[in-house]
Parts: structure tokens; C-alpha cells; sequence
């Protein structure tokens, strides 16, 4: 009696994971998508429980998982398939027999899709860019508006110079008008280079006469020039850039040079600070580079204005 139970508990066992087997197979191949995926591996272990124990109580749990992922022209599919097959065989004395069974069966599907097939709604709700996060090729900094020119380039303002001049650069009233030196006899002797635009280009302190006729005031003419000259009457007193506009009432010339010097001791006959006093006998004294300035500056026919 004893065997034939234990015939009987085996034969069920066997006929149950048969069954079993079947319906996991069935779920693998159901979710498998068409015919060029790999099918789904089923594993299955049976334990069949010794007869020859009197009474014996076998839990059996056995679980099979196949995982299949199958890669087509689309995004990837992942199906796992979990079958846990629990058996629990009691064997009671021969007048009671229970069998349990418990079958379960888990299967599941995980679906990824790559950023670049989301829908036109999936797409919208993602964040968007930092402007620190956009393209800028030429690195240059964002900028609004635009280079339009929207009213015409003024010129710059006028640039005004004035320039003061020393008050001795200041031209006496009645000094005429055009291009001409300006000669004044009153203390301090001083003459002037007047150009034709009225400006003064040039100014410095002379020595001559104090009488009123040599030269008498008015207005002369360069006529004659000498770079080196000596006085009529006293030949060793000797002179360099002679300009000549005027004669005196002996008949001699006079005009514009550089301090005369004494050929005999080799002085000069006056210093540089003197000018300015009134130590000529009628010509006008220069220190030289004042004479070599009038000289290339008033050839024959300049205009010479003599002031009292």
C-alpha cells in the first residue's frame, strides 16, 4: 500500500511541472515581438521524495529566470521572466494523503527609449538652455539692439586756442598796417615784426638816438643791405647784417645791425643788457641774433614805421 502511494505522489508531481513548464514557456513566447528575437529558456527542477521514510514532509521551490533582450532597428527591449514553481509534498500514514502545489509565475517588461525619439510634448517640458549654455562662436558677449544708425555724425566742435602774450609783445597804436618793422624810440627802445595778417611774429629791446631827427618818425623803405660794414667817420668801429631804410641829416645811412665792435681793443661798444637805452648815434643796435633775424627777414623794399 505504501508504494503504491508513493507511485501515485510521484506521477503527480511529474504530470504538475509538465504543466507548469508549458504555461511559463507560453508567457516567454507571448511576449516575445516577432519570430527574429530569441525565445525564452525555461529551466526547470523537480524533486521527487523518498518513499521509504514513514512520514516526510519535502518543500521543493524552484525558481527559474530567463532574461531575453532583444535588439531591433528601434529602441531596445528588455523582457525578463521569472517562474518560481513551489512544491510541498506531505506523506501522511496510508490512510491520508495531502499534496499542495503553488505555481507562480512574474513577468516583466522595461522599455527604453533614447532622447532622440521623444515626442514633440515629451521634448517641451525640458528646461531650457542657460544663455551661459548657448552657442557663441566668436565669444563675444550678448548684445541687444542693433548697429543701426539712426541720426547723422555731427562734426566736432570748433577747437578755440588763445594764447596770451607777454605785454610786450603788444603793438603800439598808429604802427601802420601790411608787412613791416615797427620801430619806437621812446624807452624801452623796442622793435617789432609785424606780418601782413597783423600779427606779431617777432619782438625785441634795440638801442638808438633819443633826438627826434635821427631818423625822424614815419614811414621808410629797406634800400640797401651789407653783411659787414664799418662807421664813415671812424673805420675800426665795424658791424655785421646791415639793413639800411633811412639817412641821417649829415648824409649818413641808418639802420638795423648787431652791436658795432671796436676793431682797436676788440670790445664791443655796449653790452646786451644795456639795450633797450638809447646809446646809439643813430643806427639801431641788435644783439646778434636779433640783427641775423631782421637781416633774412626784411630783404629790400620791407617797410620800416618809426614811432616817437
Amino acid at each position: 500500500m505504501r508504494s503504491l502511494l508513493g507511485r501515485t505522489a510521484a506521477i503527480s508531481v511529474a504530470a504538475l511541472t509538465v504543466f507548469v513548464g508549458v504555461t511559463a514557456a507560453g508567457a516567454s513566447a507571448d511576449s516575445t515581438p516577432d519570430g527574429e528575437c530569441a525565445p525564452v529558456e525555461s529551466t526547470t527542477t523537480t524533486l521527487v521524495p523518498d518513499t521509504s521514510a514513514p512520514e516526510t514532509s519535502v518543500v521543493d521551490e524552484s525558481t527559474s529566470t530567463t532574461s531575453t533582450t532583444v535588439e531591433c532597428d528601434e529602441p531596445s527591449t528588455t523582457v525578463a521572466a521569472t517562474t518560481t514553481t513551489s512544491t510541498t509534498t506531505t506523506t501522511a500514514p496510508p490512510t491520508s494523503t495531502t499534496t499542495t502545489t503553488s505555481s507562480s509565475t512574474t513577468t516583466s517588461t522595461t522599455t527604453t527609449t533614447d532622447a532622440a525619439g521623444l515626442a514633440e510634448s515629451e521634448r517641451a517640458t525640458q528646461p531650457p538652455l542657460l544663455v551661459a549654455e548657448l552657442p557663441n562662436p566668436v565669444g563675444a558677449a550678448p548684445r541687444r539692439g542693433t548697429d543701426r544708425q539712426v541720426a547723422e555724425t555731427l562734426p566736432p566742435p570748433p577747437t578755440t586756442t588763445t594764447t596770451t602774450l607777454p605785454p610786450e609783445w603788444a603793438l603800439p597804436g598808429n604802427s601802420g598796417d601790411g608787412r613791416r618793422v615797427v620801430y619806437r624810440k621812446s624807452w624801452p627802445m623796442r622793435v617789432w615784426t609785424v606780418e601782413s595778417n597783423g600779427a606779431v611774429s617777432k619782438t625785441h629791446l634795440v638801442s638808438g638816438r633819443a633826438t627826434w631827427n635821427q631818423p625822424t618818425p614815419g614811414t621808410y623803405s629797406v634800400f640797401s643791405r651789407s653783411g659787414y660794414t664799418c662807421n664813415i667817420n671812424n673805420p675800426h668801429i665795424c658791424w655785421r647784417y646791415m639793413v639800411r631804410f633811412t639817412k641821417g641829416p649829415g648824409g649818413d645811412n641808418i639802420g638795423f645791425h648787431e652791436i658795432p665792435t671796436n676793431l682797436n681793443t676788440g670790445y664791443k661798444l655796449q653790452s646786451e643788457s644795456q639795450l633797450g637805452l638809447a646809446l646809439s648815434a643813430g643806427c639801431v643796435r641788435q644783439r646778434t641774433s636779433d640783427a641775423l633775424y631782421i637781416w633774412n627777414w626784411a630783404p629790400v623794399g620791407t617797410k620800416v614805421v618809426v614811432l616817437p
